[in-house]
């Protein structure tokens, strides 16, 4: 489960520089007094990064769900083998409720990757302080069109796409080798990934190409187009045999690998996940609420945590919480594959 990743994490030795960054974040206010503007961003920079590890874990657990139904559907063909005749297909279009199963689990993926990739320059630029300013008004421009303007930008700094492409020259704020590497992702990995995305979104179903391969190692396959930007169903060609799952593996891992290198050009140093260290974003307004107004309950395995909000402070700036646990006995979600 989810809550297990932070153990596999770091194991794997995955994105520990990225975890780095909160703490380097909450070095940079120790000993300062955080009020108005300032707060207002530590809250929402600790907002994204909780969320960032959220995707994170998730993106991982549905690849880990697509190793476990592709064993499955193996397992399940090996079964039926010893009933059937075959001549000479070394391709068998297969299907089963498994197969739907495997089918699920793609969309979200490709749009956990989506999400990791906007919200990664967002989270950079908190962290440096990067304000961006609206596109000045040109003498001849009417308000109506700069209002416009302004609403399109400020929709364009949300994606990554912006900071691939360098949209109004984005990448000026920015520190040179973080550009570099930006733009090198986009053009060798990132933008392919998003194709995909984009074709199963808004396009096509991925699932056209699905088989059973027998060959020297009988696999079940799902081959993904070698041109996701095609639009004509009847256009889309698969001569290159990219296999989903090996294409996805590969890509998050180069993902991985350009997150890093972005941590430690901004000088983060690698720190250990930590079990349970990522709390829900609704934390940061929980001082919104009075005594005997709300109680939070975050059950992990065999313990529930009771957070409930006491008395506020004198400035009323934040709640504090009382937290007790206490013990869980049930757990009756076991995901199995049949």
């Amino acid at each position: 489960m989810l809550e297990d990743y932070a153990n596999i994490f770091n194991k794997r030795k995955l994105f520990l520089r990225f975890n780095g960054l909160q703490q380097r974040y909450i070095e940079k206010y120790i000993g300062t007094k955080t009020k108005d503007k300032a707060l207002t961003k530590h809250n929402l920079f600790n907002h994204y990064f909780n969320e960032y590890k959220y995707h994170l874990y998730s993106a991982y657990y549905f690849l880990e769900q697509l190793e476990q139904l592709e064993n499955a559907i193996m397992n399940q063909f090996k079964y039926l083998k010893s009933s059937i005749e075959f001549q000479n297909e070394y391709k068998i279009e297969y299907d089963s409720f498994i197969v739907h199963e495997y089918m699920l689990r793609i969309m979200p993926f490709l749009n956990t990757m989506f999400i990791l990739q906007d919200r990664l320059m967002i989270l950079i630029a908190i962290f440096l302080e990067i304000e961006f300013k609206d596109p000045i008004k040109k003498p001849n421009e009417s308000d109506k069109d700069h209002k416009n303007k302004i609403k399109k930008f400020r929709n364009k700094i949300q994606s990554f796409t912006s900071y691939a492409t360098n949209y109004l020259g984005i990448l000026e704020a920015f520190p040179a080798g973080i550009s570099d590497l930006i733009t090198k992702y986009w053009k060798q990995n990132g933008q392919k990934l998003r194709k995909y995305r984009n074709l199963e979104q808004h396009q096509f179903n991925l699932l056209e190409e699905a088989y059973l391969i027998k060959k020297t190692t009988e696999r079940f396959i799902l081959y993904l187009p070698d041109n996701p930007n095609e639009r004509d169903f009847e256009k889309l060609t698969y001569q290159n045999k990219i296999v989903a799952i090996d294409f996805f593996k590969f890509e998050i891992q180069v993902f991985h690998e350009f997150v890093e290198k972005i941590m430690e050009t901004i000088g983060i140093k690698p720190e250990n996940h930590e079990f349970g260290s990522s709390f829900s974003p609704k934390t940061n307004f929980i001082k919104q609420y009075n005594e005997g107004d709300l109680m939070k309950i975050w059950v992990i395995k065999n313990e529930a945590i009771l957070f409930s909000v006491g008395e506020k402070t004198p400035d009323g700036a934040a709640a504090k919480l009382n937290l007790r646990k206490i013990e869980n006995k049930m757990n009756i979600l076991r995901w199995e594959i049949k």
